[in-house]
């Protein structure tokens, strides 16, 4: 009997033998290791939740996150040298204008959103604001409004710009000031925020009656908002032309150097650096994001994909992401 059981084990070892070795995905080169991701506040739910869903395929893959306004993650690379594997930013613009080509060669355009002027239960005139008399409620002495930084975060001097754009739009002066000087010179400096995460504190604690934020941002938050008109809100394509009217001076160097901005629709990017230290672990999961399970993700989150997503130098895109998105230079844009 024990020979005979000697002589199963060894047939039992020689047949596994002949069986082709499966690596299973999460010992495969780059999903063991860490994978540092970079990514503006807007983008905090979205992210978080394809990270928790990329774990549950890869479970040994540790990820290092920071979350931030947008210039400011990217000024931690280009004067800190703090490379990130894969950067998601609010301005795919700042990708092609700050870290190309010597951090980034190609990125993806992949979701558009718009300003949006959100409130809370308790803001005041809420029974009376509406979207043709914003600014006359925002500039009465009782009420507190706020913005993001617009040296640290697009969507704050996206909300310059709109405030601008205001001005074409409404045609109208308050006390000799146009309604962007004015709306700059009510808003007190504790109400200028870092990032929209802070500014949402402030609403959400009651700080704030009304803040200018994304409108994702505002249904992920169950903020009630009101919805700009759309030649002041940055959310349409067809009104490229008229948004580059709208120009605001930022600070975008640790020595205070400026640079001017035009308008342009809001654009969500993403890329993988190219110091990243965890290159295929950085497709995989950008593969990942921009499949069906991210797609899901994102309209949950109120930030619906592009279809497709659009890359620019789309040469530079590994193969491995081609099959997601479609070309598109804006070089000249």
């Amino acid at each position: 009997m024990k020979r005979l059981n000697k002589v199963l084990l060894l047939l039992l070892g020689l047949l596994l033998a002949s069986q082709p070795c499966i690596a299973q995905p999460s010992d495969q080169v780059g999903f063991d290791k860490q994978l540092n991701v970079s990514f503006n506040a807007g983008l905090n739910s979205s992210v978080h939740q394809v990270i928790n869903e990329f774990k549950k395929i890869y479970p040994k893959v540790n990820f290092v996150k920071e979350s931030g306004g947008t210039l400011l993650l990217v000024r931690k690379i280009t004067e800190l040298n703090q490379i990130p594997d894969v950067l998601f930013v609010a301005d795919a613009l700042a990708i092609k204008n700050r870290l190309m080509p010597e951090y980034a060669d190609w990125y993806i355009k992949f979701y558009q959103d718009r300003i949006v002027l959100a409130y809370s239960d308790k803001s005041k005139y809420t029974n009376e604001i509406n979207n043709f008399n914003w600014y006359k409620v925002l500039l009465r002495k009782d009420v507190r409004y706020g913005y993001a930084n617009p040296n640290l975060a697009p969507v704050g001097y996206r909300t310059l710009m709109s405030w601008q754009l205001a001005d074409l739009y409404y045609k109208e002066k308050i006390e000799n000031k146009t309604i962007y000087e004015s709306l700059e010179d009510s808003c007190p400096t504790e109400n200028i925020l870092p990032d929209v995460a802070e500014l949402l504190n402030l609403l959400e604690s009651l700080s704030l009656d009304y803040a200018f934020v994304y409108e994702s941002t505002a249904k992920q938050h169950n903020l009630k908002y009101i919805q700009l008109p759309k030649e002041i809100d940055l959310g349409s394509d067809e009104l490229s032309e008229l948004y580059k009217q709208a120009k605001v001076e930022i600070s975008t160097k640790k020595n205070a150097q400026k640079e001017t901005l035009s308008g342009a629709p809001i654009t969500f990017g993403l890329t993988i650096l190219n110091g990243a230290a965890n290159s295929k672990g950085a497709v995989e999961f950008i593969k990942f994001f921009l499949g069906s399970a991210g797609r899901k993700i994102l309209d949950a989150n109120y930030q619906t994909m592009l279809n497709p997503p659009l890359a620019y130098n789309i040469k530079n895109v590994p193969d491995e992401l081609r099959q997601f998105v479609s070309p598109e230079d804006i070089a000249n844009k």
